[in-house]
């Protein structure tokens, strides 16, 4: 009875992994998130908002998205979003439309276990101060 109990739990938390995209635990996975977020600013970009994944190891990604990470800078002068992507890790001139733009959002297609955004926006103070915004999802 122990070792069916034993072989039960480790094939439930093998499951749980697989449905949740495998490739490392999610604190590995919230690691790499946050390294990557903190890649992408310049020394004189101000943080304004930041949300770092929270680690919960009985989350299952069947219906949400078990890791999220948000952040956004202010920046008072122009960011190119090709640079930004760039330093982001994302491919900023897929469909030709995003080079030597200062304005835009560049989105990863869902791949069933990822989602990630990169949006460079004017700011509503104007004055050339741009927000710069990343959102990442994990399952």
């Amino acid at each position: 009875m122990t070792l069916l109990s034993i072989l039960g739990f480790v094939g439930c938390s093998v499951l749980t992994h697989e449905i949740n995209g495998g490739g490392g635990t999610q604190a590995e996975k919230a690691r790499e998130m946050m390294a990557r977020a903190d890649n992408l600013p310049e020394d004189d970009w101000i943080e304004v908002f930041r949300f770092d994944p929270k680690v919960d190891p009985g989350c299952l990604s069947i219906d949400t998205s078990c890791l999220r990470l948000s952040a956004r800078w202010s920046v008072d002068h122009r960011v190119s979003l090709e640079e930004a992507a760039d330093r982001f890790g994302m491919k900023s001139n897929s469909d030709g439309h995003v080079l030597g733009r200062y304005a835009g959002c560049i989105k990863t297609e869902p791949d069933g276990t990822s989602r990630e955004s990169l949006c460079i926006e004017e700011s509503a103070e104007g004055s050339d101060t741009y927000e710069v915004t990343i959102q990442m999802e994990r399952d």
